[in-house]
């Protein structure tokens, strides 16, 4: 009988909490066909397979995304993040292509759904549908249907992410004037088969998505607590990590909210944004509408227990990672062995408002005090950005004037050009306390897929586009201000004064929860996209990026804001490129206008 030779993942059925990689693969041996798609772990380990190929770090572009927007910078111009925004954004540099290894994870989708979900002709398989748990007991069917049942909600939420991934990466004009988006690939297919395939329209590949996330909606736990019998063994807490119809819910208002975005000029916008509220108010109908105090108290340094514990409530779906130092390697200052790669822009410090009444720092009424900048302001600015003055481990602090031991030439000589802030601050957000580089330390990381606030951010924005501020005709419980109001108490705004005098203006609620997409999601790989499909003219795109410089005298600091560059993003840049390998070899394919 004619062979196949598969390369093919093996997963271990059972996650274990402490596993350092998502699932675990093992390999296969030469088998036939028929023994590949009858032995239901091989089969499994298809969908294993997928899961390898979700992000594996907020840093996963080459380095954190917000540093191709104002939020940040790379302290390294020879990156494709940095010549994105300095210099010109380029097809064959571009930190957003994954289009090859996503596709790779659909077909492993494709390959799992067609021999382990469908029906399979005897000539290949005795049984006509695959058993993936088989026992002697009444309750061993019970096992497998329910195990079926899970694995059907795993499939097509994962390949609903990963069109969706695709989608808000490659989407644009082509020659037509219609707003296109990817290939479509629902099925098994062979390599020239997929090499034939043109993109499908915008619009197509938003409802092959919403069909996939439904199904995962539908057939998916709404957590994996199972205690006792088959629940024990289908949906135990070991199988932390896996999508849940929370995750399913919540990236069904991600889809919808960015189909109703100005930029994809869709004729439903305003029915897109009613969807995507209505599916954050699933969510929220499963979570409860207050966010848990995650963060800590207000003014409160020490982060770790929300950077290093992936079990934090605030987490709807994570990537589990493991126990290292990388990215404080990469990214501390260089007084605590750090590279300082990441450097938060002087326009992302400012988009933080005052704590005690919510007013940007702009406006008169704020209390803000330039002559010392960093007091009284939303306590999340500590908890995204080391400025000047910060203590850190073992009680050191963070210096950023002119001749510290932070700033390039400064005091101790540990900073230099290479690893020195551009900006003026480092990074803070998702580096670990308990990471100590100087002693070696470890401490435990994750990837945070889906969380609660952006739930209740993309619930304020949809619900403000479609009702306004102050309005819930659908009875969800929450009007717009009422999400956004909830965000900001749980950051740290002790009397939101600036959101009730403006409740009733949609304009400048409109202006405060898109600021709070800023600051509460910077380096989630969020604000590149959202900056974009918000629509506006280029001067949003192309804000002049800027610095602080500190000079200490005495004891008396001085503060110097300055330009650092000026982006230069072109009109068609709102949109990005398709991959130029593929429209080489895939004559189908059309690219995005202007590239």
């Amino acid at each position: 009988m004619k062979k196949y030779i598969y390369a093919l993942f093996m997963a271990l059925i059972v996650l274990s909490a402490c596993q350092e990689e998502f699932f675990e693969p093992k390999y296969s041996n030469e088998q036939t066909l028929e023994e590949i798609i009858g032995n239901p772990q091989i089969v499994q380990g298809f969908l294993m397979n997928a899961y390898n190929v979700l992000p594996n770090g907020h840093d996963h572009y080459g380095g954190f995304l917000d540093c191709a927007t104002q939020n940040a910078v790379r302290n390294n111009l020879n990156t494709a993040l940095s010549r994105t925004i300095e210099q010109t954004w380029q097809a064959a540099i571009n930190p957003l292509n994954n289009w090859n290894n996503t596709y790779k994870g659909i077909q492993s989708v494709n390959r799992f759904i067609t021999y382990g979900l469908k029906p399979v002709g005897s000539e290949l398989r005795e049984d006509s549908l695959l058993i993936f748990f088989q026992g002697p007991s009444e309750e061993d069917s019970i096992i497998n249907a329910e195990l079926r049942q899970r694995l059907t909600g795993e499939a097509h939420f994962l390949r609903g992410y990963f069109y969706f991934d695709l989608l808000k990466r490659f989407a644009g004009i082509d020659e037509s004037g219609e707003v296109m988006g990817v290939p479509l690939i629902t099925e098994l297919q062979n390599p020239q088969d997929i090499e034939s395939l043109p993109r499908a329209t915008f619009s197509q590949v938003i409802d092959q998505i919403a069909t996939d996330l439904k199904i995962a909606a539908d057939t998916l736990p709404a957590a994996y607590d199972g205690t006792a019998g088959a629940d024990l063994i289908v949906y135990s807490a070991q199988e932390y990590g896996r999508p849940t119809s929370v995750a399913a819910n919540a990236l069904l208002s991600r889809v919808y909210l960015y189909a109703g975005s100005e930029l994809y000029e869709q004729d439903n916008r305003t029915e897109m944004n009613e969807m995507a509220a209505a599916y954050a108010a699933k969510v929220m109908d499963e979570v409860g509408t207050s966010l848990p105090n995650v963060y800590g108290d207000a003014g409160n340094s020490d982060y770790d227990a929300y950077f290093t514990n992936y079990e934090n409530a605030e987490m709807i779906m994570a990537r589990i990672g493991g126990q290292n130092r990388s990215i404080e390697t990469r990214n501390f200052p260089p007084s605590f062995g750090g590279q300082g790669q990441t450097n938060p822009t002087q326009n992302l410090v400012d988009a933080f408002p005052m704590a005690d009444n919510g007013y940007p720092i702009s406006d008169p009424s704020s209390g803000y005090d330039a002559t010392n900048p960093y007091a009284g302001r939303d306590p999340r600015l500590d908890l995204t950005v080391f400025h000047n003055g910060v203590t850190f481990q073992n009680g050191e602090t963070v210096d950023l004037f002119q001749g510290g031991k932070d700033v390039s030439g400064g005091a101790t000589g540990v900073a230099n050009e290479s690893n020195s802030s551009r900006t003026g601050y480092y990074l803070r957000k998702w580096l670990a306390k308990g990471a100590d580089i100087g002693q070696g330390t470890n401490a435990f990381h994750y990837f945070a897929l889906i969380r609660k606030g952006e739930v209740f951010l993309n619930y304020a924005e949809a619900m403000n586009e479609a009702y306004g501020p102050e309005n819930d005709p659908e009875g969800f419980g929450l009007t717009a201000v009422d999400a956004i109001a909830e965000v900001r108490r749980r950051g740290g705004i002790l009397s939101d004064d600036y959101l009730t005098d403006n409740s009733s203006n949609q304009s400048v609620v409109r202006e405060i929860i898109r600021n709070e997409r800023r600051i509460e999601l910077c380096f989630e790989g969020h604000y590149f996209f959202d900056l974009r499909r918000w629509g506006g003219d280029l001067s949003d795109l192309n804000t002049t990026v800027e610095k602080m410089t500190i000079t200490r005298s005495g004891s008396t600091d001085s503060y110097d804001i300055s330009e650092l560059f000026t982006p230069q993003f072109d009109e068609h840049m709102k949109f990005g490129p398709m991959p130029i390998d593929e429209l080489l070899k895939v004559p189908t394919l059309t690219e995005n206008e202007g590239w």
